[in-house]
């Protein structure tokens, strides 16, 4: 009898153990109903590959039944030196990037305009740095995406 218990308890534990609330990012992913065409890409030349790179997923699909939307993206990133030291050497950042997005689609034309700005101290290796800055660029380029895809989704 001790045993069958010892089984039933050990079961009941491990069916809601197993459960505890893990979900893959994209479990509840809807697949999309549009397709985007970029047309046009002025500004920072690493932020925007990073961008396009994370909205390939939307582009080459060869069903012409979806919704086409046009898109030109336009970026303008800023390191701006925000404290010095007493010798004058920067030892603050704040790094800026505004990307503006003109989307074309169901005749009509919207702007649309998103910002994220992140401050870092100086780091004394410029390599290390470099590779920190092009890490948070990345950062950048998901977030806005992913900001830009809601607002199509939203506002098709």
């Amino acid at each position: 009898m001790n045993k069958k218990l010892f089984i039933y308890v050990f079961s009941l534990s491990l069916f809601f153990l197993n459960n505890c609330g893990f979900s893959p990012k994209y479990a509840g992913y809807i697949t999309t109903n549009f397709i985007i065409v970029i047309e046009k890409i002025d500004g920072d030349r690493d932020f925007n590959n990073l961008i396009k790179s994370k909205l390939r997923r939307y582009q080459n699909n060869e069903n012409t039944k979806l919704q086409k939307f046009n898109i030109d993206i336009n970026s303008e990133y800023k390191k701006i030196t925000v404290a010095r030291n007493t010798k004058g050497d920067a030892t603050k950042y704040d790094l800026q990037i505004t990307a503006t997005f003109t989307i074309s689609g169901n005749n009509t034309k919207r702007v649309v305009k998103f910002d994220e700005n992140f401050k870092i101290d100086k780091i004394e290796d410029t390599v290390e740095e470099n590779n920190y800055i092009r890490i948070i660029k990345g950062n950048f380029a998901e977030s806005i995406s992913e900001k830009l895809i809601l607002y199509i989704q939203q506002n098709k």
